[in-house]
């Protein structure tokens, strides 16, 4: 009787079968691996029991044929045996095909488990070199932070310079304005000389640097403006450009 040997799968743990870089795996995946584990010890233990029931059998004296000298006898015999050979091969080859369905569900499981650690992998280097692009631009945008913070820092610096320096500069010209600013002359520069008519209109003569002007009411001379004549008590009022008031009045 021939028997086919089946290549030995090797169980691996779950520290080989689950690469360390891919990270924790969910429960689901964990408790497929185990199961499958579980499918394959289970087949094993079921094939040596197998195959130790039918070495017993071959090596029991009872299961031999005894030449009892009729034909009959012997050819029952043989039946008999081929019966339980067909069956024992019928038996070998349910095992084999399961055994073959197992390890093609292994393979699959052991494939895709490959797959999702490929993918996995593939998503951490994605999300590792996303890590490092925002890690540089983090550290573009505090040293551009820094450079703008140090340039509003200069512009500030400046503008403060500005402001002091327009602030003395208006601080200067007012100490400057308030020195040269000349003060209200008491009198006119000029002198009333006197008193005419002339169509009926009141006239004063006033004489400066050899020039005579004739003024009447309301009009000026040198900032200094006529705002009455008495031609009867020889009394002239002006006003100068600040406002004081100036009195002539004439000798008779």
């Amino acid at each position: 009787m021939t028997t086919e040997t089946q290549p030995e799968h090797s169980v691996l743990s779950d520290d080989e079968i689950i690469p360390k870089k891919a990270g924790a795996k969910p429960a689901s995946h964990r408790l497929a691996y185990k199961t499958v584990l579980a499918a394959i010890v289970i087949g094993i233990l079921t094939i040596s029991v197998l195959w130790m029931l039918v070495i017993r059998q071959e090596e029991n004296p009872a299961n031999k044929s005894v030449v009892t000298g009729t034909d009959i006898q012997e050819h029952e015999d043989t039946e008999a045996k081929g019966f339980e050979v067909t069956h024992i091969k019928d038996e070998h080859e349910e095992i084999d095909r399961r055994l073959v369905s197992m390890s093609g569900q292994i393979d699959r499981g052991f494939g895709t488990q490959q797959t999702y650690s490929t993918d996995v992998k593939r998503n951490l280097a994605v999300v590792t070199e996303s890590l490092t692009t925002i890690k540089v631009a983090v550290a573009d945008l505090s040293q551009s932070n820094k450079a703008l913070s140090q340039r509003i820092s200069e512009t500030s610096s400046r503008l403060d310079s500005l402001v002091k320096g327009v602030r003395s500069l208006k601080v200067a010209k007012r100490k400057s304005l308030a020195k040269h600013k000349p003060r209200p002359a008491k009198v006119p520069p000029f002198h009333i000389d006197a008193i005419d008519m002339w169509d009926d209109i009141i006239y004063v003569a006033a004489s400066q640097a050899g020039r005579a002007a004739f003024l009447k009411v309301g009009e000026q001379r040198s900032g200094w403006t006529v705002i009455h004549i008495d031609r009867l008590k020889g009394l002239v009022d002006l006003t100068g450009p600040a406002g004081q008031v100036h009195s002539v009045l004439l000798q008779r």
